[in-house]
């Protein structure tokens, strides 16, 4: 990632300067000038907190030597011990502290420093920069007090941007008769962020929450004492409503279709009938949201069946001979569905679910036909066939649907999805099927339908959908 080998890098780097300070940190302690009455002492108990700091930092005790360079620093104030300290922080990742004793080194020891030692720490406090950014706060109420990660830092107007270690950050400003503003904020290093603290004077905190009014600016809002949690999360209005999720959705449907098309299909006039097909359909859906938008794959599987009764149809004989016969056919596609989908919702707990869907389906499509009433003088009759196909179709399927969501993880949703069916390529049954005719001819002979398409090219399907959802934040 390429965030962690900067970070590996500036670590590095780091480490690789403490090693060109390595004569400051072994060197021996500074002498003190007599002064007061115990100076002495305080030197040599000083003297004697910094070797056992070099002892523990020896053995890689990296928090233990830090508090015995303190120590000694807390009773005589040197150079070695301060250089000391600060790398223990290096080693602990506590950047920002790290980097205050370096440049409190370079402006406390400014005469004892030769060029070449100076050079070395000035080249540590650079490679801190990096892991060190800074937050200014503008605006604001003079006298408010500003807490960064829960420690108070100072009162506004602040001399000075706040230096922080980067990473994230919860910023907090009160005054009394204010309403608070909180912030959450991430910080790179080497980075300088700006915030804008607006703090809402209570009364009107009041009315525009009576009025329903949201005035706050995009980087910044206040924030009641109440909602915390919440509205850090909110980022102020700039993060996501809601947080990324993982879901899954069962939906099933009654597919119905005013035509399958195909030979079964077309040509029925009065007194041939033709009522809607139905069917049923199963679909299981995975997903990703992020805010309103979702996107994920689906599975699933679709049966609709159509029957055509009293349709004309011809039956071809050996010999060049038809005839003219009426017959029921029974249309049915089945099959597997597979595809991919983007959404867009709206609404909390009353939802509107706007999708597209693009796909395959991937199944048979067959026509059992039976005879009814020959139309000449002959009476022909034969025994029910059957003509299916392979079927593979590409789908786009438009979907709206409208639900509630129930316990803030489950959603139940009632809509109409639209697919539209293209066929690729067309399903047809063979050039001859053929028929066992018992009567109506001289003998027993042979006789066929002749083949044909058993779909339209393109047809829709209209299908109400009842779904529900479950996320996984």
């Amino acid at each position: 990632m390429p965030g962690t080998k900067r970070r590996r890098s500036a670590v590095f780097g780091l480490l690789l300067a403490a090693v060109l300070l390595a004569p400051l940190s072994f060197g021996s302690l500074a002498a003190a000038q007599p002064g007061a009455p115990g100076a002495v002492q305080r030197r040599e108990d000083a003297r004697a907190h910094f070797e056992r700091g070099i002892a523990l930092r020896d053995q890689e005790r990296w928090a233990e030597a830090l508090a015995e360079f303190q120590a000694s620093r807390s009773l005589f104030m040197t150079l070695n011990g301060t250089t000391n300290a600060a790398a223990c922080l290096i080693r602990l990742e506590r950047y920002l502290d790290a980097l205050e004793l370096y440049e409190s080194a370079l402006r406390d020891f400014s005469e004892r420093l030769d060029a070449e030692e100076k050079r070395d720490i000035q080249l540590v406090v650079r490679l801190l920069h990096n892991a060190v950014g800074s937050i200014e706060i503008v605006g604001g109420e003079p006298g408010a007090t500003v807490q960064l990660d829960g420690v108070p830092r100072g009162e506004l107007p602040l001399e000075a941007p706040l230096r922080v270690p980067r990473g994230p950050h919860a910023l907090r400003v009160v005054k009394a008769g204010y309403q608070p503003f909180e912030q959450r904020l991430d910080v790179a290093g080497g980075a300088a962020v700006q915030v804008t603290a607006r703090l809402i004077p209570l009364q009107e905190a009041a009315a525009l929450e009576v009025a329903g009014a949201k005035t706050e600016e995009p980087s910044a809002r206040g924030i009641r004492p109440e909602r915390d949690a919440e509205s850090i999360e909110d980022r102020g209005g700039c993060g996501p409503r809601r947080p990324p999720r993982l879901f899954a959705e069962v939906s099933t449907a009654a597919p119905l279709v005013v035509s399958l098309g195909g030979d079964g299909s077309t040509g029925c006039v009065a007194p041939c009938s033709k009522p809607l097909g139905v069917g049923s359909s199963l679909i299981v859906r995975g997903g990703y949201g992020i805010d309103d938008l979702s996107f994920g794959v689906s599975a699933g599987y679709l049966s609709v069946q159509q029957a055509v009764r009293g349709r004309s149809a011809k039956v071809e004989a050996a010999g060049g001979a038809s005839y003219p016969v009426s017959v029921d056919d029974a249309i049915a596609l089945r099959g597997m569905l597979l595809g991919a989908w983007v959404g867009y919702s709206s609404g909390e707990v009353f939802l509107l679910d706007v999708r597209l869907g693009a796909g395959g389906l991937f199944g048979a499509v067959a026509n059992a036909r039976t005879s009814a009433q020959v139309s000449t003088r002959r009476v022909l009759s034969f025994s029910p066939s059957e003509q299916s196909a392979a079927a593979r179709f590409v789908y786009l399927a438009p979907e709206v649907r409208a639900g509630v969501r129930l316990a803030g993880r489950v959603e139940l949703t009632l809509g109409l999805e639209v697919p539209v069916l293209i066929a690729v390529p067309r399903p047809a049954s063979s050039q001859q099927v053929f028929v066992d005719t018992t009567t109506g001819l001289d003998g027993p002979a042979s006789a066929w339908f002749p083949g044909g398409p058993l779909t339209a090219p393109l047809f829709p399907l209209f299908m109400p959908v009842l779904g529900a959802r479950y996320d996984f934040y």
